[in-house]
């Protein structure tokens, strides 16, 4: 059965002095006992990275999801990371992994690492757990909406994903507009332009979608956005179902 979790910041570690730190993943939404409750086994985890080449940064913050998930709780035999340094084994580490972590980062570098390694394929029979991370869950859409962040100089918006939900998520949602710049407002009018074409769930920070075979589920705090306007879907230790 798929399982798959569309999240926009697990909110598993903090800074001190500019220093990133782990701690427990945010479990407000009850996202950690969600996990618990569907990853079957232990033995592996496998973290997908976005920029398959920049190894300090996949370091970086593999080494902080891994210690974070202990000090929730969750512990696994092995700790895989795949990129460039990894990608000739990535059929064997897809096949062992319980738990695929696709992390967040830049969506479109993302994607492309992502047909270099065949994802899409492997993944047709994958049984085990997904947690896409803002960028790792907008590319787990079939036809997806990468909304422009850099303004008129964006990378593609539309471009094909890892086809295992038809959700599009925009990850790091903040309602409010008066303080957005230049490139921000034109990124939320382009979000609702797009909405005239397709809905859009907006997660806020430590809110996620749970998605099975049979549900389609959003816990915390969400916004949806379409026809041109945006409504509260659901707030903080709620949760709204969509199927």
């Amino acid at each position: 059965m798929k399982k798959i979790f569309l999240t926009s910041n697990l909110k598993h570690y903090h800074k001190i002095d500019n220093k990133k730190i782990a701690n427990e993943i945010d479990n407000t939404n009850r996202l950690v006992d969600q996990l618990k409750e569907n990853i079957c086994n232990y033995n592996t985890i496998v973290y997908v990275a976005f920029d398959s080449s920049n190894i300090d940064k996949i370091n970086e913050y593999s080494n902080l999801l891994f210690e974070s998930l202990k000090l929730s709780g969750i512990y696994f035999k092995n700790y895989y990371i795949l990129d460039d340094r990894t990608k000739h084994n990535t059929t064997n580490y897809i096949k062992q992994a319980d738990l695929i972590f696709l992390s967040g980062g830049d969506t479109y570098i993302q994607n492309e690492f992502f047909s270099k390694i065949n994802l899409k394929y492997l993944l047709k029979e994958y049984c085990g757990v997904i947690i896409g991370q803002s960028a790792g869950s907008i590319n787990l859409a079939e036809n997806l909406y990468n909304s422009p962040e850099n303004g008129y100089s964006s990378e593609p918006i539309h471009f094909s994903g890892l086809g295992l939900t038809q959700i599009n998520i925009e990850p790091h949602f903040n309602i409010e507009t008066s303080n957005l710049n230049e490139l921000e407002s034109y990124q939320r009018d382009n979000i609702l332009n797009e909405s005239l074409s397709r809905t859009i769930y907006a997660l806020c920070d430590g809110s996620h979608i749970f998605e099975t075979d049979n549900s389609i589920v959003v816990y915390g705090k969400s916004y949806i956005i379409r026809r041109g306007g945006i409504s509260l879907l659901c707030d903080n230790k709620e949760k709204f179902i969509i199927k």
